[in-house]
């Protein structure tokens, strides 16, 4: 029936839904109690299988790292159900579960409230259009666990719900959407768009379940009670009154909802009573048949108030799949890939005709025009076979129509691409923006004849992962750029599952820079002063570093030489005022007091910028006769044989600093001089080499500190831990911004900054000493300067007295950087014998 609905079903009875919430607030179990509705798993097994979570580290996890789906049959109306991800790692599978749906459910645990993944989520599915309805889950916790009263929990769930429109009109302004549109988003009770439950016992309720019960027995009419029954309203002599909470009195919802559903916990989950549980449920007209307490109590809440029931109809109410057009040409999206049976499968919406195994379809981008390119021009894909989801396997179907999510097999196709059945104009613009990758790892095999084939997966990896980057370095070592930690974990995983068991994973790295307070000047002369070159290395600010990493499509255009001229423009406005308004002010610099003329007329000459590894890096000419003016305009006079040699010398430094060889970040080099009296194939050569050395003297020269990428880390853990917890992050270097107490939940918060560097098994070893009391939630906050001279020693009297003679204290930086040259095998100052002029200790213990 399920696979006869999806080939037949119109798209006003189609719903795309998608789970999303913090991690551990509870979306995989309550997808697995709406799928048990559909006979597909038991509904005493909701919460336990995990029934769309397919991988094997996900199930040991206990969390969900791939979004997957399912299609569901709820009377007449069809619901392609989607899992996504919780945690911050793996935003992309939310990303892609978002275009995939109409509707977002936002489950939020009752006691843990809206945390940092919790806005981030609300911000993409508004962004993306999405129709929210809110999960307000786990209320059972409130009542066992927190041992509220039935006043003070519709308190605190008043203040749960405030704090979601809050943030949505937070998210509202900063979209800048119409007011009518603001108000649908609006979350309220009366709405239909609140849904209350506890998904591990099985049971969800709106506000309208319980007035059709009591209207009535009330008398009055349901419409009215809707309204009134989530709000400050009473009943009394059999009318509602407002003002409750003026007059004392007992809320609608404390009075009607909540009490009676505490009675039902207290039986259940605290006195463990089941003759009362069962005399309770017999006056709801529900029969009990467990006999042990807490399958009753399962039982019992399951079927007098099932989820399904209370979803659906909340979907019911928003918004079909408001795009898809059924009679019309074929049009998909490729959403993102899967692989099952060592078999490549695309996901895609269907958003207009239908799409079955054989058709013929036209791929398209988001900038391919009809008016410049003729029909046989376009890429074209057939259609092997069309696949419903089920969520860990595919069924084959026969056709898929306008409104439906499937799967289909077909080659050449690409993440986000438009397919159609005819060459239109241009392709769907789904505007998907992916998060920085921030963990790099170099991968190697132990087996060099392995090392073709580990390309080629890990190729096959970042088409199925999107937030995966594959890269291969200059010095032939294959790079992994992954959101963190845990997705790095993920990534190992399936290619041990691709059968490489012995991979070698090289930890990674940090960048270098100048600090504010200096500039170095250096001449280098070679073949008898026919070569001779002077140049000086200076600082930029963070604000002009900022600005060259926001611009860098603009840059990566610009050496292409095909950006546009309204653009470049404005980047070179942009440029110029940053640089007069910071450059100026930076103390003890080149730049310190240059009149804002001066400034101008560099930033006309700049000569080129960094490559795109390390593009937050400039080359200044200030050679007074050297007509090459700058980058902005394309001059065909003076020296350009030898334009390409200096630049290319400057690169290659930028791209290996002399700390560890690793990317420069906020360097500029001023040209002073160069002159040169042969003109021979050698020169150029000699000419990239010396510009290299000179600018790695000049830079030498300088207290040069490395530049380390930040966590912003968010500890969540007991009284009894907090000490073990400052500990751990101690141990991995991390500063303290905060501690506070969350009073719903009784636990502390810790707020620091981390290196990323330091974040290697941080959770595990948190869990460990803390024995698993605590948890911690990384995402990227900046990069931060290390203030920290990684060639210290102790020069002075009173710091060989405070540090030691070599000194013996810790210097971070210097393990950072001696770390990374270990590992691209540069020489070190480490030695075999340590204080070898020590005596020996030859007494033996017996």
């Amino acid at each position: 029936l399920r696979l006869k609905a999806v080939s037949v079903k119109s798209p006003e009875e189609i719903r795309n839904v998608c789970l999303i919430a913090h991690v551990d607030h509870g979306k995989t179990t309550f997808a697995d109690s709406l799928v048990s509705t559909n006979a597909i798993i038991s509904a005493r097994m909701a919460g336990k299988l995990r029934f769309l979570d397919n991988r094997e580290d996900e199930q040991t996890r206990g969390i969900t790292m791939k979004c997957s789906g399912i299609s569901l049959l709820y009377g007449p109306m069809l619901v392609n159900l989607m899992d996504s991800p919780g945690h911050v790692d793996f935003s992309s599978e939310v990303t892609s579960a978002l275009l995939l749906s109409d509707i977002a459910l936002l489950l939020v645990d009752v006691v843990e409230g809206v945390c940092s993944q919790t806005q981030a989520l609300l911000r993409q599915a508004i962004s993306h259009g999405q129709t929210v309805i809110l999960v307000i889950n786990k209320l059972d916790r409130l009542r066992v666990e927190l041992k509220m009263e039935a006043v003070e929990a519709y308190t605190h769930i008043t203040r749960l719900i405030e704090a979601v429109n809050s943030c949505v009109s937070q998210v509202i302004q900063g979209l800048v959407l119409e007011s009518d549109t603001a108000e649908s988003i609006e979350q309220c009770a009366k709405y239909g768009n609140v849904v209350f439950s506890s998904a591990i016992h099985g049971y969800a309720f709106g506000v309208e379940d319980f007035s059709e019960f009591y209207a009535e027995k009330l008398k009055i009419p349901k419409k009215e009670l809707t309204n009134a029954l989530f709000g400050d309203f009473y009943i009394a002599g059999g009318k509602i009154k407002e003002d409750a909470a003026s007059r004392n009195k007992k809320t609608l919802f404390v009075q009607l909802v909540l009490e009676p559903l505490w009675a039902l916990h207290d039986c259940g989950l605290v006195n463990n009573d089941l003759n009362k549980l069962v005399e309770l449920m017999g006056k709801l007209g529900v029969t009990v048949k467990s006999r042990r307490i807490l399958e009753a109590f399962d039982e019992a809440m399951r079927t007098w108030l099932p989820i399904a029931p209370a979803c659906f109809k909340a979907c019911a109410r928003a918004p079909s799949a408001r795009t898809a057009i059924r009679l019309g040409p074929t049009v998909l999206l490729v959403v993102k890939f899967v692989r099952v049976d060592e078999q490549k499968y695309a996901i895609c919406r269907v958003f207009s005709g239908k799409v079955t195994a054989g058709d013929k379809l036209y791929l398209l981008g988001r900038k391919v025009r009809l008016s410049r390119f003729l029909r046989s021009s376009f890429k074209s894909s057939r259609v092997n076979s069309v696949w419903a989801l089920r969520g860990r396997d595919l069924v084959t179907l026969e056709v898929a129509t306008a409104g439906v999510i499937c799967a289909i097999d077909a080659q050449g196709l690409v993440q986000n691409a438009t397919l159609c059945s005819e060459p239109v104009s241009e392709g769907l613009d789904v505007g998907v923006k992916q998060g920085e990758p921030l963990v790099r790892v170099s991968v190697n095999t132990a087996i060099l004849e392995d090392m073709d084939r580990l390309k080629e997966d890990l190729k096959l990896l970042s088409v199925l992962d999107p937030s995966l980057r594959v890269m291969e370095l200059d010095n032939g070592e294959l790079a992994m750029i992954t959101a963190g930690e845990v997705h790095l974990q993920k990534c190992l995983k399936d290619l041990e599952d691709l059968g490489f068991m012995n991979l070698e994973v090289r930890f990674p790295t940090i960048a270098s820079r100048l600090p504010h307070d200096c500039a170095g000047c250096t001449e280098c002369r070679m073949r008898g002063d026919s070569l001779h070159i002077r140049l000086r290395v200076v600082p930029l600010p963070d604000e002009v570093v900022s600005l060259l990493e926001k611009s860098s499509d603009i840059l990566h255009s610009l050496k292409r030489g095909n950006v546009e001229q309204a653009a470049l423009d404005d980047f070179r406005s942009k440029l110029a005022s940053t640089c007069e308004q910071h450059l100026p002010s930076c103390r003890g610099s080149w730049w310190y007091k240059k009149t804002k003329s001066e400034i101008a007329d560099m930033v006309d000459r700049i000569w080129c910028f960094g490559p795109d590894r390390a593009k937050a890096n400039i080359l200044f000419n200030a050679i007074p006769d050297y007509r090459r003016k700058s980058i902005w305009e394309k001059s065909e006079h003076g020296g350009r044989a030898f334009d390409q040699a200096i630049m290319s010398g400057f690169e290659m430094f930028v791209t290996a600093g002399p700390l560890c060889h690793e990317i420069m970040r906020g360097v500029a080099v001023v040209v002073d001089e160069w002159t040169v009296d042969e003109e021979d194939a050698a020169v150029a050569g000699q000419l990239m080499t010396a510009m290299r050395t000179t600018c790695t003297a000049a830079a030498k020269k300088l207290a040069l500190r490395l530049v380390a990428a930040m966590y912003r880390c968010k500890v969540t853990t007991a009284s009894q831990a907090l000490g073990k917890v400052h500990a751990v992050l101690s141990q991995r270097k991390a500063k303290v911004l905060n501690e506070d107490i969350n009073e719903a939940t009784g636990l502390f918060e810790v707020l620091s900054l981390m290196p990323v560097v330091e974040s290697f098994s941080f959770c595990d070893q948190l869990r460990k000493n803390t024995s698993g009391m605590a948890s911690a939630q990384l995402e990227f906050s900046h990069w931060q300067l290390i203030d920290e001279d990684p060639y210290w020693q102790p020069t002075t009297l009173e710091e060989m007295e405070e540090f030691g003679v070599k000194g013996d204290s810790p210097n971070h930086a210097r393990g950072y950087m001696d770390a990374v040259r270990r590992r691209k095998g540069l020489p070190t100052d480490d030695v075999i014998v340590v204080s070898a002029e020590k005596q020996r200790n030859l007494k033996k213990n017996k």
